[in-house]
């Protein structure tokens, strides 16, 4: 119904139902400073790590991290990851991977990047949803920080639960063993891109199951990452 909706007027935010201007897209002015930013890359990076180190249970080494915003429930931020992931208004992502890769760009995350991985979804929720919206992200981070996308090197062999569904603890161990590695020889460093960080524990399982295949460095990025309510 969202996308039937934005379809019809496209000319509206989508959190809101205000009239963009002709500089706004998807989202309004208005409802984009009620998202929770970060003050800067290099503070983005400082609050990922301490929030995995403390949320995720066993050990669990990034090179580096990069995240927007905080995410917060009933946020306005939610309602538009709620559009794009749910109510398929998928390029919603693109323009939020856009905003992240010029975000990095502020730092010398991209420097010797080799390519960008979306973590993938398992096959029926692909077929469900039609889109992978991390994989929209990745595309828009890669047009601006120019680094090649590469879902293939990545899959997910196991379907799991909604992280969002589920309680703490059980969202550390719902990934664990759930993505495997394609075929593809696998380049040395690696961009791992997600909508939203939770405890960790699915990049945890992504970023393992790259190594395993022979990344040396895998860093981290998100559009947002989950505040404890």
């Amino acid at each position: 119904m969202e996308m039937m909706f934005h379809l019809l007027f496209p000319d509206v935010c989508v959190i809101c139902g205000s009239l963009l201007s002709g500089s706004e897209r998807y989202c309004c002015t208005a409802c984009i400073s009620g998202f929770d930013r970060f003050r800067s890359p290099s503070e983005a990076e400082e609050v990922l790590r301490h929030a995995i180190a403390t949320r995720f249970s066993e050990k669990f080494f990034f090179d580096r991290g990069c995240s927007l915003f905080w995410f917060h429930k009933d946020n306005p931020l939610q309602k538009a990851l709620h559009a794009m992931k749910y109510d398929g208004l998928f390029t919603i992502g693109t323009v939020f991977g856009q905003q992240l890769g010029r975000w990095m760009l502020q730092s010398d995350i991209p420097g010797d990047l080799d390519c960008i991985v979306p973590v993938p979804l398992h096959y029926l929720k692909k077929v469900e949803r039609s889109f992978n919206q991390a994989e929209k992200i990745a595309e828009g981070i890669g047009k601006t920080i120019r680094k090649p996308v590469r879902p293939e090197l990545l899959k997910r062999i196991r379907y799991t639960e909604s992280q969002t569904s589920l309680p703490a603890p059980l969202r550390r161990k719902n990934p664990a063993g759930a993505f495997q590695a394609g075929k593809s020889s696998m380049p040395r460093n690696i961009l791992l891109v997600d909508d939203v960080i939770t405890t960790g524990a699915t990049m945890a399982a992504a970023a393992s199951a790259l190594r395993a295949a022979g990344a040396d460095r895998v860093l981290l990025a998100s559009v947002a990452l989950a505040a404890k309510e």
